[in-house]
């Protein structure tokens, strides 16, 4: 019968419980130790990644009532569910090169978000 592989069960996890969040956490440590630009793009990818976040976790919660979750839920399979997830990660990424970041070490983390995040995705189409 079907069993998906481990590596699949691993894209699909940490698309839908980990990304989000620690690119919330990222952006909260930028806008708490930014200044001027780059602390108002963070501050945006911030709410982007907490929305997000909320409408994937909605169904676990047991919330997803009325008639916007439909739409929203819709727009977060945009892309087969990656695009949403990158939007966020752009504005951090945007952050980055605005005048007035700090803590350099936070963009190393967010590359490295990117490339796990990508290398799983590559690794579900070739198996």
């Amino acid at each position: 019968m079907f069993e998906p592989s481990p590596v699949l069960l691993a894209f699909l996890v940490f698309k839908r419980f980990v990304f989000l969040e620690l690119i919330a956490a990222l952006a909260l440590a930028r806008v708490l130790t930014a200044r001027g630009a780059s602390r108002i793009v963070a501050g945006l990818a911030l709410l982007l990644a907490v929305a997000e976040a909320a409408i994937l976790l909605a169904p676990v919660a047991g919330t997803p009532q009325g008639a916007l979750y439909p739409r929203l839920a819709q727009l977060m399979q945009m892309g087969n569910g990656m695009l949403p997830l990158l939007i966020p990660s752009l504005f951090l990424a945007i952050s980055a090169y605005l005048p007035g970041k700090r803590m350099r070490g936070l963009d190393f983390a967010h590359i490295a978000l990117l490339w796990v995040l990508v290398g799983l995705w590559v690794a579900t189409m070739i198996v």
